[in-house]
């Protein structure tokens, strides 16, 4: 996606220092014999032009190889900060989350006849359907077309489909982050990603889930550094 775009959608830029060398930034790895400060340096160039040219300050958080999350904001002026943890969320969560999508749609009778019977791949087909006709009727930056995503994420990690749960449950938790939903909730879907994908085939391309899960915990929970770590570990493992 051209930086532009997605800096218009989301002004949260995340970079991992991995711990075999290199960084990951924007879906890419950047390796050379550059020290990753200066590898940094170069991500960071057309980063610092967008600020300028929105007139609007980036966040930057970089998450050193044990696991330490370092935020940052950079300036229209093109200089880089650092900054605080972010405070964590306390605002007041909308009761819609509690109530769940609506039992008169209809919607849910064929996903609980497929769990009912055991049936998981039929059961997240009927979810997924489910979250289209949400999506459509709602929109998709609604809270019942993001639970239509968990209802999916979870039916799948009960197929035991391990890849489709990490990229199922890593989509739901950023869409419940985002929409201002219940914090544990979110916490729940990032913890069942990187479960799934050390259970998976542990895809570690640039542009995998394995690389989405730990972008998803630098941004929206920074103080895992644990699970993060762990993470980082088995991601250069598996490229050795």
């Amino acid at each position: 996606m051209p930086l532009d775009q997605s800096l218009t959608a989301d002004v949260h830029e995340t970079i991992i220092i991995l711990p075999g060398g290199g960084i990951h930034a924007q879906g890419l790895l950047h390796e050379g014999p550059q020290p990753p400060e200066a590898l940094i340096d170069g991500v960071c160039s057309p980063l610092r032009a967008a600020a300028a040219r929105r007139g609007r300050p980036i966040r930057l958080s970089i998450v050193q190889p044990d696991g330490h999350v370092e935020h940052h904001h950079i300036a229209v002026d093109g200089t880089t900060h650092a900054v605080p943890m972010p405070p964590a969320d306390t605002t007041t969560t909308d009761p819609l989350w509690t109530q769940g999508i609506p039992e008169d749609t209809g919607l849910l009778a064929p996903v609980r006849a497929a769990h009912r019977a055991g049936h998981w791949r039929a059961a997240q087909r009927a979810a997924h359907r489910a979250t289209q006709h949400l999506a459509a009727q709602h929109g998709r930056d609604h809270p019942y077309a993001a639970m239509g995503v968990e209802l999916q994420a979870y039916f799948a990690l009960m197929n035991h489909d391990h890849t489709t749960g990490t990229l199922l449950s890593t989509e739901a938790a950023i869409a419940i982050h985002r929409l201002g939903g219940p914090p544990a909730q979110y916490r729940h879907h990032l913890a069942n990603a990187a479960a799934a994908w050390l259970h998976s085939s542990r895809d570690i391309r640039p542009g995998g889930p394995g690389f989405a899960v730990a972008h998803a915990l630098i941004r929206i929970t920074p103080n895992d550094q644990g699970v993060l770590a762990a993470l980082l570990r088995r991601l250069t493992k598996d490229r050795a």
